[in-house]
């Protein structure tokens, strides 16, 4: 999800991932499959075979886990912030964990075209110092909505094929 406002003199674009289900959603399908789970490896207990419950209870585990690191993945932002005289670039969730300053002169956003006609365009911040990917959660119409609205506030941009050679 790409997200673009003005304020003063300044565009601040806002990139998201998509994200197709809530904490809540996540929690409740968590519980619903380590319910199930553990429902199954109790009966196996029961029953006698009582190896399989150690088993049920990390799978539950193991997917309760990774589950919340996919969700917590999804809640993650860049935030940029075009000025007349410098390009702000933060990392984060919450609040920004990672910010970048660079001069508006000297920096341009690098587009790199997919080796593939299906994969998505690569987009870098690029100046003297640094090389900053945005956006690489987008999708691809995320990815070319990101690129108009750099454009739009005014970032040179260079493209450039796989192979590497560069078209201004």
């Amino acid at each position: 999800m790409v997200i673009s406002h003005q304020h003063d003199e300044s565009t601040i674009i806002t990139l998201l991932p998509n994200r197709s289900a809530s904490w809540a959603e996540t929690r409740v399908f968590v519980l619903v499959l380590c319910a199930t789970t553990l429902i199954i490896g109790l009966f196996w207990t029961v029953i006698g075979a009582w190896m399989v419950l150690p088993f049920s209870g990390l799978e539950a585990a193991m997917v309760a886990y990774l589950m919340y690191r996919v969700c917590q993945s999804t809640y993650q932002r860049q935030v940029i912030t075009c000025s007349p005289s410098q390009v702000l670039v933060q990392f984060g969730s919450q609040f920004p964990k990672r910010s970048w300053t660079l001069p508006r002169h000297g920096s341009h956003l690098s587009v790199t075209e997919g080796r593939h006609p299906l994969d998505p365009r690569v987009l870098k911040l690029v100046d003297g110092s640094h090389n900053i990917e945005l956006g690489s959660f987008l999708n691809r119409e995320d990815k070319e909505q990101a690129l108009t609205l750099f454009k739009s506030a005014g970032l040179y941009t260079r493209h450039n094929n796989p192979a590497g050679s560069s078209q201004i």
